[in-house]
């Protein structure tokens, strides 16, 4: 009886975070989860298709657009940010870049995916990696800067 009370309570949760991120102007998809603390900064530029995944620590600062595709799995503790610093000018300036998450992918724990980036469909990012450049699709990547370390199934 307590674990199927506690199963609505959670079903609840998770549905007014994805209600709180549409107050906020996010465009949201059907059968979204949040899980846990989930911090969107300007959700207005943020778009989750379908069936996507966002789990406990992940921080999506939105100071230009975030297209997060279908069936995409966001993992704990991962950063998505739309602001850098142009470093080959000075001052220093902020500049704004879109961030792109094609369908079907799977971004592990503690990633940073950085302004600009596209990463494509049916890609997996490794656990802790900084992803600085496009990623095409069906690809593993990892590392500080991540870089491709191989290849995933295409899945249609």
């Amino acid at each position: 009886m307590y674990i199927k009370i506690y199963n609505q309570l959670y079903k609840l949760t998770n549905y007014f975070r994805v209600v709180h991120l549409k107050l906020l102007g996010a465009s949201i998809g059907e059968h979204v989860k949040v899980y846990g603390r989930v911090t969107v900064v300007n959700a207005k530029n943020l778009h989750i298709g379908d069936r996507v995944t966002l789990n406990e620590g992940v921080h999506i600062n939105c100071r230009d657009k975030v297209h997060i595709g279908s069936d995409v799995r966001i993992s704990t503790q991962v950063q998505i940010h739309t602001g850098k610093l142009n470093l080959n000018e000075w001052p220093r300036l902020h500049t704004e870049l879109p961030v792109i998450i094609e369908d079907n992918v799977w971004i592990a724990s503690s990633c940073v995916i950085s302004a600009g980036v596209t990463i494509g469909r049916n890609s997996v990012v490794a656990a802790g990696a900084v992803v600085v450049k496009n990623i095409s699709p069906n690809s593993l990547v990892g590392g500080i800067p991540a870089k491709v370390i191989g290849k995933c199934l295409d899945v249609q």
